[in-house]
C-alpha cells in the first residue's frame, strides 16, 4: 500500500492532475493531502468545524458544511473531502452545484448506498458527485 498517508497521496496526486483551485471539507488536523496540493502550487483552503492546528501554512476557516458561508467556495473548480461522516454527504453535494464545482470524495467505508461508481484513474476509490 505504500504506507500510512497513502490515500492522501493518491487523492492528492489525482486532484493536483486536475484541478487548479480546491477545498478540502472536513479537513480536521490531518492535513497531509491539503499539504501535498499545496507544494503543487494548487490553490488550496480547508475548512472545517474545528479550528486549525497550530502553525498550519495552509489556509484554513472555520466553516460548518451544514449550513456554509458559500462565499467561502466561490472560484474553487472542486471540493473534495477524504472520509466525511455520511450525514456530510448531501450537503456538499448541493454545495458543490451551487457554486459550479466538481465534487469528489473518499469514503470512510460502505456507508449510503446511492454512491457512484468510483472515478477511473486514482488508485483509490474516488467517488465524483457533481461534475461541473
Amino acid at each position: 500500500m505504500g504506507g500510512y498517508k497513502h490515500i492522501e497521496r493518491a487523492v492528492a496526486r489525482f486532484i493536483a492532475g486536475r484541478y487548479r483551485s480546491v477545498i478540502e471539507a472536513g479537513a480536521g488536523t490531518n492535513l497531509h493531502a491539503a499539504s501535498l496540493l499545496f507544494r503543487a502550487g494548487i490553490l488550496i483552503r480547508c475548512v472545517d468545524i474545528i479550528y486549525p492546528p497550530p502553525h498550519s501554512f495552509i489556509p484554513y476557516d472555520w466553516d460548518d458544511v451544514l449550513n456554509p458561508q458559500t462565499g467561502l467556495y466561490h472560484g474553487c473548480d472542486c471540493i473534495y473531502a477524504i472520509r466525511p461522516v455520511e450525514e456530510m454527504v448531501q450537503p456538499l453535494v448541493r454545495l458543490a452545484g451551487s457554486v459550479n464545482a466538481d465534487l469528489v470524495i473518499y469514503h470512510l467505508g460502505f456507508e449510503g448506498t446511492d454512491r457512484p461508481a468510483p472515478l477511473t484513474g486514482c488508485e483509490v476509490p474516488l467517488h465524483l458527485y457533481v461534475k461541473n
